[in-house]
């Protein structure tokens, strides 16, 4: 059970990113800022390390072809370095939570010596065995590139805990790596890595029981193994949909097996609704507006994909339901109504794969649970949480439908799925204001969306640096700090710019007819009331 979340990302000398810049992420994280901003940078940090994991060759410790494509580590390093022997990188470092099963820990390393382990460890609270553990967990990658090669240099591993923090730091020295344990050589502690996630071995037949190198091991297996096991799995199934959509065809090829995510551009949307299109999926429904006032949903609704995707749809103002019309040995089409989905517009093939990644990210799909329950016994079924990377969703959709996104984004976060979202669209987070000032006063959905919505405001200087703001809703509809300039103001200026206009333009045409003579006639009386 590791229940693993996503808690941070701090960056330095990451592309714009140059002093150490953190970034703290909640179950729905809004990021806004002006094109160029270094917005998409904070996503392609998790891309990086993404792609890296899924290269089938486990020595190549950090991949740079993929979703992030650079010639050389130096072109994702802040100013472009020079070439040179030694270029110093970029450092990311990830900030992770997980539920470690301390027992089966225990059980695998032969129940060691539990005042010895907390002694040598400086971990107080291995003094007695427990079932579990959360821990929060931290790994640095100091990158750099050695004679022209990618290398990671470093990983540092810290545990979180506040009452007895601790670092484990992994260098390459002389073609091998070697480890310290807060600050003291493990000479006896072996490193193999796994791309960047490190493995510590000990050869138990050369130290004794009793022996400090053997407790830091045994420490390590018990405070990072479970947990770097936690960030792999996470960073691997990391769902990323991106701005840009292919064209659709007007007939699609069947898959032969069901694919596994959306693709990219959401490519392949279409073969996961025609393989799955039966199978169960759970999802809240987005919110609902019942008199002006944002509703809750209650019941978390289990449905096969394709009667799902319809029900969402419906709620986002989409009224004409998608099926799959299968042409035998041929292949399929999508249809809305008596239209293919090549010739129903931009907007709902942008749509489409938003709505699917959603229902697909349940973390209990298609497990042939069939029952609809409450939120709170469907995030205990769960057991884990799903991560999605959003870049511009509201992409050619109505003005409305993208405010109604806002519903379906809150929806997704309130049932186990955690958002980053980039986006340009002030509907979006106009509807997202809208909810927290709709919402009753200390209301359950209220103190959600205070709570748990975060909108992070990139701004770059005139040097090419960064900057991030962190900003929360407030109950008025607000925000705690600034909007990024030219945001938000922009629809109210020009608003603004129109009525003044308008007034101008009138007194002008009124000079121009020149002076407005009065009809001084009285009103004729009347008994009637005014």
């Amino acid at each position: 059970m590791s229940n693993a979340k996503l808690l941070a990302v701090n960056l330095e000398r990451f592309k714009s990113f140059k002093e150490p810049t953190r970034v703290d992420f909640s179950p729905l994280t809004i990021i806004l800022g002006r094109n160029n901003s270094g917005k998409s940078t904070l996503i392609q940090s998790l891309l990086l390390l993404k792609q890296t994991l899924a290269d089938p060759r486990p020595d190549v410790t950090l991949k740079l072809e993929g979703l992030i494509d650079a010639f050389s580590l130096r072109e994702l390093t802040f100013g472009w370095p020079a070439e040179a022997v030694t270029v110093e990188g970029p450092e990311i470092t990830v900030e992770w939570e997980s539920t470690a099963d301390v027992q089966t820990a225990l059980e695998q390393l032969s129940w060691p010596d539990f005042p010895n382990l907390a002694k040598h460890s400086g971990v107080t609270w291995l003094k007695e065995p427990l079932q579990w553990k959360v821990l929060r967990t931290a790994m640095t990658l100091r990158m750099a590139e050695l004679e022209g090669e990618t290398h990671i240099a470093e990983i540092r591993l810290r545990s979180l805990d506040e009452t007895a923090p601790t670092e484990v730091r992994i260098t390459h020295t002389e073609k091998r790596w070697s480890c310290q344990w807060n600050g003291h050589s493990a000479d006896k502690i072996g490193v193999e890595l796994d791309h960047f996630i490190p493995y510590l071995r000990i050869d138990r037949s050369d130290v004794g029981p009793r022996d400090r190198q053997r407790a830091w091991h045994n420490a390590y297996m018990i405070l990072f193994a479970q947990p770097l096991e936690a960030l792999k799995k996470l960073l691997s199934e990391l769902h990323y949909l991106g701005s840009s959509r292919q064209p659709p065809p007007s007939m699609f090829k069947a898959a032969t097996t069901a694919p596994n995510e959306i693709g990219v551009s959401g490519e392949l949307a279409a073969q996961l609704l025609h393989r799955r299109q039966r199978d169960i999926v759970h999802f809240l429904p987005p919110l609902q507006l019942s008199e002006g006032s944002p509703v809750l949903p209650e019941t978390v609704l289990a449905r096969p994909l394709v009667d799902a995707v319809n029900a969402v749809m419906s709620a986002l103002t989409v009224t004409v339901p998608v099926r799959v019309e299968v042409i035998r040995e041929i292949g399929f089409r999508l249809m809305f109504g008596e239209a293919s989905l090549a010739h129903v517009g931009r907007g709902l093939g942008y749509l489409l794969p938003i709505v699917e990644l959603g229902l697909f990210a349940d973390p209990i799909r298609f497990s042939g649970s069939t029952d609809d329950m409450t939120l709170d016994t469907y995030n205990e079924q769960c057991g884990a949480f799903t991560h999605i990377a959003l870049e511009e969703p509201e992409a050619h959709l109505h003005p409305k439908v993208a405010s109604r996104l806002a519903h379906w984004l809150v929806s997704l976060a309130l049932a186990n799925r955690r958002l980053i979202v980039e986006t340009h669209s002030d509907h979006l987070v106009r509807r997202l204001r809208g909810l927290a000032a709709r919402a009753g006063r200390n209301s359950p959905l209220e103190t959600w969306l205070l709570e748990n919505v975060v909108v992070l405001t990139v701004e770059q200087n005139e040097e090419g640096r960064s900057m991030v703001t962190t900003s929360r809703l407030t109950a008025e509809g607000g925000v705690a700090e600034s909007w990024p300039a030219d945001f938000m103001d922009e629809a109210t200026d020009e608003e603004s710019a129109i009525y003044y206009a308008k007034l101008d333009k009138a007194e002008a045409a009124t000079h121009a007819a020149g002076p407005v003579e009065f009809d001084e006639t009285p009103e004729p009386e009347t008994d009637e009331a005014p």
